[in-house]
């Protein structure tokens, strides 16, 4: 299985330091509001992205919901502190150890400084704004380790003018991220690559876990469509609720064998509890078939108590299972705090509380 081991975070979003080890296969996060999850998978999507310049404004778009301006990327800095820069680490199961560090910086760019001409040395007059991200991160396989740099720079009307990619360097893995806004995902480059290989129907019959009346998925004009029993046309699912557009999100990229990674925000979104414990056992059967990692984030107890359900009666994805209830103290800082299925269990039947501390 590809993926991560363990993660570390420094200075980023409202985060000062944490540590989170021995992840497995699927990783559940808990904690209060603040407490750091989204801003966890945030870092773990960034650690996968590390040669991609955009990442960071798409990050801010997804949280925001709406259009992220450059000006914006400063959130990620903790406490808005431009001086320190967000800095993550993390060594994969392959042991390939990972560093990434933003940093937001002037860098003199003739395309956004027109008015500079004859080869005039820009001046500290000059020097209006940050106008330049760059991605710092290295690699290190062993005896090898190898350092990369990608930036972004824009205008002063906060357009692109200069993009640099890392040089020599290809990433491997492939993250999806699928984020806590309903309105947002589209499943169709899922449903095609799952088209191709032939694994439609492992989705068809996820879903009629959800809607037993589901007989066929079809993507025309890249947009998905069911059809029910009883009804002589197709219906775009996008029209069906939000509860199905969800289920079918999760399940589409959870069955595609090309996602490695798998992100999942605030997974109750949208969902009757209902369909808590189908679709526990649909992530841990797919994550398990396609070979990926899955990192989960909620705040609902019925999701935990249903995932426990699950979990005892497949004893076989028990040992895949690690929670981890994000926390900020008063003396230690941000701290996670680990559980297996056995604490899992064992909080369910005392009716323990584990979403967060209080």
């Amino acid at each position: 299985m590809d993926g991560f081991k363990n993660i570390e975070i420094k200075n980023f979003r409202g985060i000062d330091h944490l540590k989170i080890d021995d992840f497995s296969r699927v990783n559940i996060l808990l904690g209060q509001n603040s407490s750091g999850k989204s801003s966890v998978l945030e870092c773990l999507l960034l650690m996968m992205g590390m040669s991609n310049p955009d990442l960071p404004q798409t990050i801010n778009s997804i949280r925001s919901r709406n259009y992220s301006s450059f000006a914006d990327l400063g959130y990620m800095f903790h406490n808005y502190n431009l001086n320190v820069k967000p800095e993550t680490s993390s060594v994969l199961f392959d042991d390939t150890k990972r560093h990434l560090s933003l940093e937001l910086t002037y860098v003199f760019d003739e395309k956004s400084q027109p008015d500079l001409q004859n080869g005039q040395i820009p001046t500290s007059e000059t020097k209006t704004f940050l106008n330049t991200l760059k991605m710092l991160f290295d690699v290190e396989a062993g005896q090898h380790k190898s350092t990369h740099e990608c930036s972004l720079t824009v205008n002063q009307q906060g357009l692109i003018s200069n993009k640099k990619l890392a040089e020599g360097y290809l990433e491997k893995n492939s993250v999806a991220f699928l984020s806590s806004d309903l309105a947002a995902g589209n499943p169709a480059n899922d449903l095609v690559e799952l088209a191709k290989r032939r694994l439609k129907d492992t989705v068809i019959e996820q879903l009629r876990h959800f809607d037993s009346r589901i007989t066929t998925l079809e993507i025309l004009n890249n947009v998905a469509y069911v059809g029910l029993e009883g009804i002589n046309q197709l219906l775009a699912v996008n029209m069906q609720g939000d509860g199905l557009r969800r289920y079918l999100n999760i399940v589409a990229a959870s069955a595609n064998p090309m996602n490695n990674i798998l992100l999942i925000d605030e997974i109750e979104n949208g969902l009757h509890y209902s369909a808590y414990k189908k679709l526990w056992e649909a992530i841990f059967a797919l994550a398990t078939t396609t070979n990926k990692q899955v990192f989960v984030t909620t705040h609902s107890k019925e999701t935990l108590s249903h995932l426990n359900e699950m979990l005892e009666e497949h004893p076989e994805y028990q040992q895949g299972m690690r929670l981890y209830t994000l926390a900020k103290t008063p003396i230690k800082g941000h701290q996670a705090y680990k559980y297996t299925f056995e604490g899992l269990s064992g909080a369910c039947e005392n009716d323990v509380e584990l979403r967060g501390l209080v």
